[in-house]
């Protein structure tokens, strides 16, 4: 079954440049090895620092990439405490 994930965080670079490390094909890759597919990504109108990301994919998938990728993620602006995560059916 696939599962809908939704983040929210802060980030400590300006949200275009986030976006390069977001949209690279590097980042893609990465998230297609373990079948995920981003859905969305935005800005918070009230709060430049504050982004949403919409993720699908098989369940467990997103926990795993994670696993493998959250030193990489740290390098690119997220501050990393500040991830809140929910899963939607």
């Amino acid at each position: 079954m696939d599962i809908t994930t939704v983040f929210t965080f802060k980030i400590e670079i300006p949200f275009n440049e986030w976006l390069v490390f977001f949209d690279s094909e590097d980042s893609y890759k990465r998230l297609s090895e373990f079948d995920i597919k981003p859905l969305y990504r935005g800005q918070s109108k009230k709060d430049p620092q504050k982004v949403i990301v919409i993720h699908q994919g098989p369940e467990g998938n997103m926990q795993k990439f994670f696993e493998n990728n959250g030193s990489w993620i740290a390098t690119h602006g997220v501050k990393v405490s500040t991830i809140e995560v929910s899963d939607w059916i």
